[in-house]
């Protein structure tokens, strides 16, 4: 009898323990966050079954306040909203539309595009000149992908950034598209004019071609007699 108690005790424990890890999602808590109902569960769950939290949602259940079991807790969002929980350079306030972290549960949703704070390929196009670096920019003021021309494959000198935070390769000595530095012949001209030295490739071409002609007026000559 005692072994039988203690067995439905531990099976009533497992069983708890599964009810809480299982409904960790609590619907009402898209209400505690500005526009929570576009997401949904999705914004705190990698998935619909609510298997794992996102990096938002782990920010989220260190946010929760209230009296009451955990359980019945809600997010407290202005601390949540000037974190970038999923790191892809966004605040959680600016996905979610509250970039002033103004919005008080009650409020009315701000209007405007809204992204999942949970997901770093889910985020606002990048704004030129907002002085750093977004996904989708080259460069922005003075910042850059990368450090110089010869760095982007163009040559030497120094990188600019356009008004719409493109690169700019005017300063570069082979700026894409453009072609090598070559020589009269084809060749590419080397430090202190190598390729007009004596003996130099162009110097032999010109022997070769003097070579090739008596070559062929001797032959012809042979075809006369």
């Amino acid at each position: 009898m005692t072994s039988s108690l203690r067995s439905s005790g531990l099976l009533l424990g497992l069983a708890s323990l599964t009810f809480v890890t299982t409904a960790s999602a609590r619907p009402f808590r898209v209400n505690d966050i500005p526009n929570g109902t576009k997401y949904g569960c999705l914004n705190c769950h990698g998935d619909t079954k609510a298997s794992y939290n996102t990096d938002f949602g782990g920010d989220a259940r260190l946010q929760l306040v209230g009296d009451v079991p955990v359980q019945e807790q809600n997010v407290n969002w202005g601390p949540l909203c000037p974190l970038d929980s999923d790191q892809d350079g966004w605040t959680n306030g600016q996905e979610l539309g509250d970039p002033d972290c103004t919005w008080t549960k009650g409020d009315p949703d701000p209007k405007g595009f809204v992204y999942n704070p949970g997901n770093i390929d889910s985020h606002p196009p990048p704004v030129c000149g907002s002085g750093k670096l977004e996904a989708g920019e080259a460069c922005d003021g003075e910042l850059f992908l990368v450090s110089d021309c010869a760095e982007a494959g163009a040559g030497e000198g120094p990188l600019a950034c356009t008004a719409d935070c493109k690169l700019d390769y005017t300063q570069c000595s082979q700026p894409p598209g453009s072609m090598p530095d070559l020589g009269v012949d084809g060749t590419t001209d080397e430090a202190g004019g190598c390729s007009a030295a004596p003996g130099s490739a162009r110097g032999l071409g010109g022997m070769g071609a003097v070579i090739g002609a008596l070559v062929f007026a001797a032959a012809m000559r042979r075809k006369r007699r």
